[in-house]
């Protein structure tokens, strides 16, 4: 198979995870840590003043910690891919923990 761009990633990430155990996964989220800002200033944009980009941070921090100890690189999905899904869903995990009004509601109000 011929190395692509995205065959060449998954071999990072394999052998990250195959070589040092825990320091691997430190570099490994290390690394990532730039898409977490990337993906809460995507979020922020659509959001109220409010919602500080901190605290949009925090959450997707651990939402990447959280993908660096789940991922599994033999289900033949990028990294990346996950660790997006992974850090975005914990933002938005972190902002409906905060919203007084339940998701029922605000679904009937839409």
């Amino acid at each position: 198979m011929p190395i692509t761009h995205i065959n060449a990633g998954l071999f990072i990430v394999n052998s990250m995870y195959t070589a040092e155990g825990v320091m691997d996964k430190h570099s490994l989220w290390q690394r990532y840590v730039p898409l977490v800002r990337h993906e809460a200033l995507r979020l922020q944009v659509r959001l109220p003043a409010s919602v500080e980009l901190d605290d949009l941070l925090q959450a997707g921090g651990i939402g990447l910690l959280n993908a660096v100890e789940r991922y599994d690189a033999l289900q033949g999905t990028a990294f990346t891919t996950y660790a997006v899904q992974r850090i975005r869903g914990a933002m938005l995990d972190e902002l409906r923990s905060r919203d007084w009004v339940p998701r029922s509601v605000r679904a009937e109000r839409a």
